[in-house]
């Protein structure tokens, strides 16, 4: 198999994620930063953006990693609290590397886009990609994102439509009592009306096992065959559906890809997230491992030498769970760090889960592969830009 940073070469993404704000004006079930970093109350002023120290951090980072493509993903809380520290973050790398293509990313639940729009609709139209949280249709969706008001997204999603051509990516996390299905039925009216680009998923990272295991995946199984049956007869009329994590596991799968490391690539120190002045491997985390920070001089001080041997401490779990044999490995690379740490017990059943999305999906390859001949539909066409879109998420579901 072909290791996909071969295959890349050097248009392997990079992303430095910068937290914005700690603060939400939603209360969503299973919130990871609550997971991880306990009462909202407790860390959110230390979270919150300041932009002469960041944008230091952000300037060291661009400066001696010289990457490109390079993405800056503005992360929360909810970034549109903070507006106006974002903003100018934003045009202050803008003017300082403006030899350079920066991209820019919006991690938003969507319920401010409105409020700012019009008057700073540049702001927007910098934005290479939005990315929003919505959960499903609008009962299992304010169910679970208290506060977040599904119809005022998708209301402001069609304003942005109206003003600015920006593509934006729906975001859906899968928790038990909640169907894949009805986020797939909720991408396709959003779709169709041309108010999003992107669909993907994730399940939620949580402390406990999923209770009923045999009986959501039964049901998340049964999702993922329609999810399926979708797709083919999309492709089937000449149409690549934006679904993301699919695109990608067929590329895989066609063309002999191999990830060749976790989800995200944490132990690879390819992508950095700053928070409250700290350099971070990942900000889902927590801040066990500091990369980098600002010194008392008001420097950028950064050691990523000594911090190798954690980050691979961090990825030891694939042994023990015996990742090397697992047939999904090629794929998955052997999840993610943050629900081992979470839950080891929930972590295995989600990779039972991630066995049986690549079963699902290699019984069908034959008859895609099929279509895509017939249709003369070149295999990269899946992952340019729609699997590759993944890179720029938490990669797998």
């Amino acid at each position: 198999m072909v290791l996909l940073e071969d295959f890349l070469g050097n248009h392997y993404p990079r992303i430095f994620h910068l937290t914005v704000t700690g603060r939400c004006n939603a209360s969503c079930d299973g919130c990871i930063n609550g997971l991880i970093y306990g009462k909202r109350e407790d860390f959110w002023r230390t979270w919150e953006a300041e932009p002469e120290r960041d944008v230091k951090i952000l300037t060291h980072l661009i400066i001696h990693e010289n990457t490109h493509p390079l993405y800056v993903a503005f992360y929360g809380g909810e970034p549109l609290l903070s507006f106006a520290k974002l903003k100018t973050i934003m045009q202050a790398l803008r003017q300082k590397f403006a030899h350079k293509n920066i991209h820019f990313i919006l991690y938003t639940n969507g319920l401010l886009i409105d409020k700012f729009l019009i008057k700073e609709r540049e702001f927007f139209a910098n934005l290479k990609l939005m990315i929003v949280s919505i959960d499903g249709g609008e009962r299992q969706h304010n169910s679970v994102r208290k506060g977040a008001d599904l119809k005022k997204i998708e209301e402001n999603l069609g304003l942005l439509k109206g003003a600015i051509k920006l593509p934006v990516l729906m975001w859906s996390t899968i928790r038990e009592n909640m169907r894949l299905f009805d986020c797939l039925e909720e991408f396709l009216g959003l779709y169709k009306a041309g108010k999003v680009s992107y669909f993907f998923w994730h399940l939620l990272e949580a402390k406990e096992p999923i209770g009923n295991f045999e009986s959501f995946k039964g049901s998340f199984c049964k999702d993922l065959q329609t999810m399926m049956d979708v797709f083919v007869k999309h492709l089937s009329k000449g149409e690549i559906l934006p679904l993301i994590p699919l695109c990608e596991l067929l590329f895989f799968l066609i063309q002999g890809i191999r990830r060749g490391h976790t989800a995200c690539g944490v132990e690879k120190l390819r992508n950095f997230d700053i928070q409250g002045g700290k350099i971070l491997p990942c900000v889902d985390y927590g801040d066990e491992i500091i990369l980098g920070e600002i010194s008392d001089r008001g420097e950028v001080c950064m050691d990523k030498i000594s911090s190798l041997e954690k980050l691979e401490n961090l990825v030891s779990y694939r042994g023990a769970f015996g990742c090397q044999a697992c047939e999904a490995e090629f794929y998955c690379g052997g999840r993610c760090p943050v629900l081992i740490k979470t839950s080891p017990l929930r972590a295995k059943q989600y990779c039972v889960l991630t066995r049986e999305f690549v079963r699902i999906v290699k019984e069908r390859v034959p008859e895609i592969i099929e279509i895509l001949k017939n249709k003369d539909l070149p295999p990269q066409n899946l992952y340019f830009p729609y699997g590759y879109t993944s890179l720029l998420t938490d990669v797998i579901p």
